[in-house]
Parts: structure tokens; C-alpha cells; sequence
């Protein structure tokens, strides 16, 4: 298991095979030209950037706070909770 510091620190290809194997999709969100999904790993979320239409990713970044997950409040879906 790996800290989001130890996650910060890989290589971009290193980063995008941890979250392969071993993160959860929880949620998307877009901002100007960026699709931003939120992949929760080991205990904490990671947030990556994409450009839409070139399937690019332009950055992986750790989250060092929870308060970016109220940006993505209205997208998380937890209807099923309730049945």
C-alpha cells in the first residue's frame, strides 16, 4: 500500500498502472477543457485530467484534501444505498 505522497511521486506510466489494478472510478466532472475523473486508491482520491476527443491524459494528481469531493457532489449517484 502506498501514501498519496508515494503516489504524487511515481512516474506518469506508474500512476496510470496503479490505478488500473487497483482504483475505483467514483465519479467525473468537467472543467474548461478537461474531462476530470475521481478514482478513489488505497485510502485516497486521485483526480485525472483528460483532453476529450485526443483520449490524452494531461496530469494525475493526489488529493491532499476532501473538500475538491464537493465538486463532484451532484454527479455520485447513491440511490441504490437507499433500497
Amino acid at each position: 500500500m502506498i501514501t498519496s505522497l508515494d503516489f504524487q511521486n511515481l512516474t506518469e506510466d506508474l500512476k496510470s498502472y496503479v490505478l488500473l489494478n487497483n482504483g475505483q472510478h467514483v465519479a467525473e466532472r468537467n472543467y474548461g477543457i478537461y474531462s476530470i475523473q475521481l478514482y478513489c486508491v488505497y485510502g485516497f482520491f486521485v483526480e485525472v485530467y483528460y483532453l476529450p476527443g485526443s483520449d490524452e491524459i494531461d496530469q494525475i494528481l493526489a488529493l491532499n484534501s476532501d473538500e475538491i469531493l464537493n465538486l463532484y457532489l451532484d454527479s455520485i449517484d447513491i440511490s441504490n444505498i437507499y433500497m
